[in-house]
């Protein structure tokens, strides 16, 4: 502007020259994001300055400084980064078997490690599109205020949605059912001493129970724990092979109360029975490792033809730690095992080979606990 007040007596095309550099000027600084009464400033001290200070156009706190004096930088060039963490995301991964029941806008509650006693409130906003291969999981979005900051980015979060309708459900705890990969068994009690295995059908799961949609009616008694041992020691297969066409739901056919674990063989009726359904498997092999605290065990067995299994080497959980006392590497025994899930083997009985120089192994004590299968949300 001082150009312009210099150039007053010069000529037309001067003037003009002399305005369209100093418009160009204004409008370069413009471009650089300079406020209005920055610009304004400028044009009233009439000085050129050596630094312009640029405010940041978000509120927020500098979460990334790549910025150092001196430096050269080339426009669309990150200097800082700057978050506004009045609002976060919460990233969850859902699992497969659950994004049904989820919906955008649900309302969900999140608790960190850094509050355990204090919960936060958001709502699902996004639900990805993909599914992550190697955790069979769904992301979801949870965008909750935090407005004190307690929030940090990269947090660990434990994220709850509520699904289930208000009407009360039948549930028993998750340890309860016996999954063989193609049923899922749960011991009932049917007296003081005897149970009872049933098929069951599952629903919902929480952290710690699981829906009983058939099989388990309300208030009968489930085994927990120690069901595994149960199975070893009382030939759980011959009992569920015992069901025949019994249904979830009400008494046992006749002859399968004798079936129950710790009852005497059936009469003429067990030879009518259908064939015992294959749940524990057995095989011989020899200790190669074994880890007391992990309660796991390293075997190298032969083939498992109920598995169709070949010879090989793997890791097996052991359903009590009393089973791995005194085993030995190199020491050659045999064993029975059942699928506790997807993928994990429990052993639940050991013994040394026929022939070993090792004394046979006895099966862990067959205790077990009781509870009642109970309504709930």
């Amino acid at each position: 502007m001082q150009g312009l007040e210099a150039m007053k007596d010069a000529g037309a095309d001067a003037q003009a020259s002399m305005r369209q550099l100093a418009d160009s000027s204004l409008a370069r600084l413009r471009n650089w994001d300079l406020s209005p009464s920055q610009v304004t400033a400028l044009m009233k001290s009439g000085q050129p300055q050596r630094t312009i200070s640029f405010p940041s156009p978000v509120s927020g706190i500098v979460s990334e400084k790549k910025a150092l004096q001196g430096m050269r930088f080339m426009p669309g060039e990150m200097l800082y980064q700057v978050t506004d963490l009045s609002s976060v995301w919460v990233v969850a991964d859902l699992s497969e078997q659950d994004i049904g029941l989820i919906r955008s806008g649900a309302k969900a509650r999140v608790t960190t490690t850094a509050y355990p006693n204090e919960a936060f409130d958001g709502r699902i906003t996004y639900i990805y599109p993909t599914m992550k291969a190697e955790t069979r999981s769904v992301p979801v979005r949870v965008e909750m205020a935090n407005p004190a900051q307690k929030l940090k980015p990269a947090m660990f979060a434990q994220v709850e949605v509520s699904v289930g309708g208000k009407a009360p459900v039948l549930t028993v705890p998750e340890s309860a059912v016996i999954d063989s990969g193609t049923r899922r068994i749960v011991l009932v009690q049917v007296k003081e001493g005897r149970f009872e295995p049933r098929e069951v059908e599952v629903g919902a799961r929480s952290d710690n129970y699981v829906e009983i949609l058939k099989g388990v009616r309300d208030g009968e008694q489930v085994v927990v724990a120690a069901n595994f041992l149960i199975d070893a020691e009382s030939n759980l297969k011959a009992a569920v092979g015992g069901l025949g066409g019994h249904s979830g739901h009400g008494n046992p056919a006749k002859g399968a109360e004798s079936a129950a674990l710790g009852g005497a063989p059936a009469g003429p009726a067990a030879s009518s029975a259908p064939a015992p359904a294959v749940i524990g498997h057995r095989a011989e092999g020899t200790v190669e490792g074994v880890d007391l605290k992990a309660g796991t065990l390293s075997l190298n067995h032969g083939a498992v033809p109920t598995l169709k299994w070949p010879a090989m080497t793997m890791e097996f959980k052991a359903a009590n730690a009393s089973l791995l006392t005194g085993l030995k590497p190199g020491q050659k025994v045999g064993f029975e095992f059942v699928e506790r899930q997807p993928g994990e083997f429990m052993v639940t009985s050991i013994k040394a080979a026929p022939g070993a120089a090792s004394p046979p192994k006895p099966v862990a004590p067959a205790t077990s606990a009781a509870t009642t299968s109970h309504s709930g949300h």
